[in-house]
């Protein structure tokens, strides 16, 4: 089942000078299923640096991090509550720098609950878990076998990707949150030149939208042209 005209993927960019997650204890989310909400400890934070030599680092609303997890500001975690998402919940995190300086205590991590396993597999090139056969280690595209109808979801078998609906894309974008864009179901997997798509314009104008509304609730002079990387003609494949 093809859901280019339904989805988009939460992609991570690169903002210069902006914090970024160096480490972040999330064994309890690894190993606990169903929700977190009364047993999340009331001090779980997460460490951020940024670049050597950054003057004034800056908070963005989405914490780049390697695992690809929903770390978000208390601003975007407002907007997404407000739209009333199913399966999803908020676990407060507090964000502090690798000295121990308190940062932020607004941020939460938005979790993904009960994600239907809607990916095709095989369609998908799956490379396949060996303790869970039914699940994907590694995908080279994303190919469905049903829509969830859902409008923020990670796939049950293969939650590696957090999914969007269009809808809540253009949202986003009307808003301006920063530190992360979107990216077409047909490019996922994609590297070097992309084959042209008559949907990746439409791709490119939402994450242009979502950036210029984004900088008026950053801080003077941070980013600025050229400063953001990984943007529309970038594609990576989650291999970790």
């Amino acid at each position: 089942m093809n859901l280019d005209a339904h989805y988009l993927v939460w992609q991570p960019v690169s903002v210069k000078g902006a914090y970024a997650v160096l480490r972040f204890d999330d064994a309890l989310l690894k190993r606990t299923e169903g929700t977190l909400s009364e047993n999340w400890p009331a001090e779980a934070f997460c460490v951020v640096d940024t670049e050597r030599g950054t003057e004034e680092p800056v908070l963005l609303d989405f914490l780049s991090n390697r695992d690809r997890r929903l770390i978000v500001s208390g601003r975007l975690k407002l907007f997404l509550e407000k739209k009333a998402l199913p399966e999803v919940e908020y676990l407060p995190v507090r964000i502090i720098d690798r000295i121990g300086k308190r940062l932020d205590d607004a941020y939460f991590v938005v979790r993904l609950l009960n994600g239907p396993d809607s990916l095709d597999l095989d369609a998908s090139g799956a490379t396949r878990s060996r303790i869970l056969p039914s699940k994907a280690d590694k995908v080279q595209r994303l190919v469905f076998k049903s829509d969830p109808a859902r409008a923020l979801f990670s796939p049950g078998n293969f939650n590696k990707v957090s999914l969007v609906s269009w809808e809540l894309a253009q949202a986003l974008a009307e808003e301006g949150f920063s530190g992360f864009r979107f990216m077409g179901l047909f490019d996922y997997g994609l590297h070097g030149d992309l084959p042209p798509h008559s949907q990746r314009f439409t791709v490119d104008a939402v994450c242009a939208r979502l950036w210029t509304n984004s900088r008026k609730h950053l801080p003077a002079g941070a980013g600025g042209p050229g400063s953001v990387r990984n943007r529309s003609r970038t594609t990576e494949s989650l291999d970790f």
